[in-house]
């Protein structure tokens, strides 16, 4: 009896310490998270909500003064052309952009997600794109694609075909822009995809052939499928990514010619540090955002049913 009585009341005294220790790792694990709370608060959550706040001011050249408007910088930007512009620009980019991305990533995924001779130089090649920074990137696409002694025009003059004014037509800037933008891209889309290949299990793959399945049932039927939570990661990244692309844009075209490659953010950086009118970019900024919130809705809506989770 003497045993049981001590052996619960040593019970009851250690849940006080083990609550004791529990809050002691809690407190362990915020102070470990208060540094990064607070670059996400400094950096990201404070510029947000002063960039909402921003878009109902006008503010002076100093921005010692600010001057409530409400929603007029707003019903400004609707009445703009040069706005609406850089929209349609925003959207035809973004539409090249995505599925030469997705459909160029899942091919380089194909080929590498399964051993064979010499697939680590493969995945080196694909990958490169991914490790090499915009800058470069813009500098050595300037050089291949220059009008005069470009090599693509090289190229293309040694098989009969007239040079191509990549970068400095309207017409082609663009599309030039979204490729490059695209190939810049397939590295980071290849990697993920090739996660997601090789999750799948080769048992299934087996049990297809058994049954007769060529190559093409078994990429319709089990690859895509069980690829799908993957692609639908991917996909969405690389519609607000390419919503977004300002690096190649300003080294290589500066939205020329002809403001041709004007994209949405483009504009807002022109308005803001051009024309110094930081509260009218404000509330362009605002819109971009809650335009790409929107269109994740809408991929998490329409796309994310169809997603084949385990």
């Amino acid at each position: 009896m003497i045993n049981a009585k001590n052996s619960e009341q040593n019970l009851q005294n250690s849940i006080p310490m083990r609550r004791i220790g529990r809050l002691g790792e809690g407190l362990e694990v915020a102070l470990l998270l208060v540094p990064g709370l607070l670059l996400l608060l400094v950096f990201t959550v404070w510029p947000t909500l002063n960039a909402f706040w921003l878009s109902f001011h006008r503010e002076n050249l100093l921005g010692t003064e600010r001057d409530w408007v409400g929603l007029a910088n707003y019903a400004e930007m609707l009445r703009d052309p040069a706005f609406w512009r850089a929209v349609g620009a925003t959207f035809l980019f973004a539409a090249i952009v995505v599925p030469v991305q997705l459909l160029l990533g899942l091919l380089a995924a194909l080929m590498v997600a399964r051993p064979f001779p010499g697939v680590a130089l493969f995945r080196t090649l694909f990958f490169l794109t991914t490790a090499v920074p915009t800058a470069v990137a813009a500098v050595a696409w300037g050089w291949y694609l220059h009008p005069i002694g470009g090599t693509v025009n090289r190229w293309l003059e040694a098989v009969g075909l007239p040079a191509q004014p990549w970068l400095t037509s309207p017409e082609l800037a663009l599309p030039t822009l979204a490729i490059v933008t695209a190939w810049a891209g397939v590295g980071f889309t290849a990697i993920l995809l090739t996660a997601g290949l090789q999750q799948i299990p080769e048992d299934l793959y087996e049990a297809a052939r058994i049954d007769g399945a060529g190559a093409w049932r078994q990429f319709w039927h089990i690859t895509l499928p069980m690829l799908s939570p993957t692609l639908f990661l991917v996909a969405l990244l690389t519609v607000l990514t390419s919503l977004t692309a300002f690096g190649q844009i300003h080294l290589l075209t500066r939205g020329g010619p002809m403001e041709s490659t004007t994209v949405w953010i483009y504009r807002i950086y022109q308005d803001a540090f051009f024309n110094f009118r930081f509260s009218y970019a404000a509330a362009q900024s605002v819109a971009l955002f809650l335009v790409l919130l929107l269109l994740a809705a809408l991929q998490f809506r329409g796309l994310g049913r169809r997603v084949h989770y385990e």
